[in-house]
């Protein structure tokens, strides 16, 4: 067996053993809001404008916005090549069935997943003491998009992966950045 039909192999039991394992009045309550709180890009607007409001944090702002746009743009990049079909169309279910409103097609990654680890980064890079919680609450809306049927556990993983690495690429950006016009104000001032 190649290592993409295990996975697939690994992902469709996980789902399913999800999906019969029944809804919850109180989790699917959770699962939803999380979803929607989860487009994070609620979160990372809000975030932003909080990091706007205070002039030390005024810099994550931009940080804040462009890691975002890149990663959703590397996500929806992704979602396009591989087309994976989400789990519920598996399940036999349709759009109709879903809790929440949704393409049958574009489970890999998880966007949802991408943004909130992207925002999670870039928030536990500059405060550091609620790196753990800032973690956990990425998961659990990662979670909450498996427990959906709308997304397969590689797809979580995959879209956590991107959110970080993304965030991560623009934090050294924009840090090399700042260390360079530092260094070229030294230069400058030392003439």
């Amino acid at each position: 067996m190649n290592p993409i039909d295990f996975i697939q192999m690994i992902d469709s039991a996980a789902v399913l053993k999800i999906y019969l394992a029944g809804g919850n009045s109180f989790f699917d309550f959770i699962a939803i809001s999380l979803s929607y709180l989860g487009t994070f890009r609620v979160g990372a607007i809000l975030l932003s404008l909080i990091f706007l409001l205070k002039k030390e944090t005024q810099p994550l702002f931009f940080i804040l916005i462009v890691a975002v746009l890149l990663s959703t743009g590397i996500t929806g990049i992704l979602k396009e090549i591989i087309a994976r079909p989400r789990p519920y169309v598996e399940l036999g279910l349709t759009a109709a069935d879903m809790l929440v409103p949704t393409l049958p097609i574009g489970s890999f990654p998880s966007g949802h997943t991408t943004t909130a680890f992207t925002v999670a980064t870039v928030a536990a890079y500059h405060f550091r003491k609620f790196a753990i919680p800032l973690f956990i609450l990425a998961s659990i809306a990662g979670l909450a998009r498996l427990y959906l049927s709308v997304h397969y556990p590689s797809d979580i993983i995959a879209g956590a992966v991107v959110g970080i690495l993304s965030a991560l690429f623009v934090i050294w950006f924009f840090e090399r950045q700042r260390r360079i016009s530092e260094n070229k104000e030294e230069t400058e001032t030392s003439i």
